[in-house]
């Protein structure tokens, strides 16, 4: 990392307006709590806006840990109607993502598939809109009393999803010139759990042009795949192509030390090969092929260490009933969730991991942040994505094996592989890691405030 740390008198200054933030869990939390931790470093001292009473899908209290100390955090009231509903409707957990992670659409009643268009084509661009009009006024509060204490922002930035998030910072790039950094973590208008919310074709160009708004105002852009750029560039084409910078989601050396996570001593005395996929399994991410070729290897005598597959996080009814009816039940584990840091330390007292990516047009334009934690812990690491798509690329630079979701000869092949590998080059792995990134967006918002001048 380039910069040293910088004194706080000397630190420029950036408002971050994020939705997720501790006590929420999941992977959408921690990009821009790991950007909070290393900022600072490379000469920016990030301050918070966030809502205060979320209805966060998960939750997970060991991320309080993460949040610096003496970061200034300022909570603004939120209002969940749509999410209340949604809790009275399924009950205890019923805040989940609906789209992704119940897109069985022949077992949804009437009651349902009112709340779902309800939630596609009446809020738009999510229910988090209801947030944007209190949101926008807390911000310009904390601006100009910044302002009057002498103490002014260099720069503001957004992060979606929720993706409604962006037009608060829309809103007061409107008013002010402060220079504007728009965080896509996700697509907007091509995302794939839109489609289970039953959008019509007004809604579709409602979503366009948000997006297109968004795009074309921003001051800089940071998105984390590769081929996001285009889903993004394609509805703007006349944004300036200078704006658009990569900044991959990545690792932290406090949750992961790559040199301790290949210490094979912690993989115990189980002589099953013990193979981890962590995070959810949505319909999308189904691999018939894999449990296949599992249960094949199995049920070879030829092959001595058995493989036993864990499963950490939500796993949908459609993928749940694959694996039944494809695996024996001493074949596989469901962990359920797991806190953040306990999945990190599970990881690593796998023999290798799994990563299954969606198998749809989202998929190929997304590498989910887990990816970035296991190629920090050095085990040897599969992928099971579509062809072609970001993950897959990244695999073949890291010399990852790599197949398709009901490829059951490639599944094979990855599996004789992963017995064989030995692991990541440290080189790409220390790429990855959050202070190497802090100081990428930290050099992009440098950018802004030079340019501005």
């Amino acid at each position: 990392m380039e910069a040293s740390r910088a004194s706080k008198a000397t630190r420029r200054r950036v408002l971050v307006i994020a939705y997720y933030w501790p006590p929420a869990g999941g992977p959408g939390v921690q990009r821009w709590l790991k950007f909070a931790k290393y900022l600072p470093d490379c000469g920016w001292e990030p301050t918070l806006v966030v809502p205060d009473g979320a209805a966060y899908p998960v939750l997970d209290e060991s991320l309080a840990g993460d949040v610096p100390h003496g970061l200034e955090v300022h909570r603004v009231p939120i209002f969940e109607p749509y999410e209340a509903g949604i809790r009275l409707f399924k009950g205890k957990g019923g805040a989940e993502r609906l789209g992704s992670s119940s897109s069985d659409k022949e077992n949804q009643g009437a009651t349902q598939r009112l709340m779902l268009w309800m939630r596609g084509n009446l809020l738009l661009p999510d229910p988090r809109v209801l947030w944007r009009k209190r949101c926008r006024k807390a911000a310009l509060r904390i601006i100009r009393d910044a302002n009057t204490a002498g103490r002014p922002f260099d720069a503001i930035v957004t992060t979606g999803p929720p993706h409604s998030v962006h037009l608060i910072g829309l809103d007061i790039k409107r008013r002010l010139s402060l220079p504007w950094l728009s965080d896509f973590r996700d697509l907007w208008r091509e995302m794939d759990y839109l489609e289970d919310f039953l959008p019509t074709e007004r809604t579709r160009k409602r979503h366009a042009f948000l997006e297109r708004e968004v795009v074309t105002h921003s001051d800089a852009l940071t998105y984390t795949s590769p081929r996001t750029v285009h889903s993004l560039k394609d509805n703007a084409p006349e944004a300036d192509a200078r704006k658009f910078h990569l900044v991959y989601n990545g690792w932290d050396p406090d949750d992961v030390s790559p040199s301790d996570a290949m210490d094979t001593s912690k993989e115990g005395s189980n002589p099953a090969f013990q193979l981890g996929h962590f995070g959810s399994l949505f319909p999308t991410r189904d691999a018939p092929g894999l449990w296949r070729a599992i249960r094949n290897w199995n049920a070879d005598d030829g092959n001595d260490r058995k493989i036993h597959l864990n499963l950490a996080g939500s796993i949908s009814p459609p993928v749940r009933s694959s694996l039944d009816s494809i695996l024996k039940p001493e074949e596989w584990t469901d962990h359920g969730y797991m806190s953040h840091q306990a999945a990190v330390d599970m990881m690593q007292r796998m023999d290798a991991l799994l990563l299954i990516q969606n198998n749809n047009a989202t998929g190929q334009r997304a590498i989910p942040g887990k990816a970035f934690e296991y190629l920090a812990t050095g085990r040897p690491m599969a992928i099971v994505a579509p062809t072609p798509s970001d993950m897959e690329d990244l695999g073949k630079e890291c010399g990852i094996a790599t197949c398709a979701h009901a490829d059951d000869a490639g599944a094979k092949e990855m599996l004789v592989n992963l017995q064989r590998s030995g692991g990541v080059d440290p080189a790409i792995i220390k790429r990855f890691s959050r202070p190497e990134l802090a100081a990428q967006t930290a050099t992009i918002l440098n950018g802004l405030v030079t340019d501005q001048n």
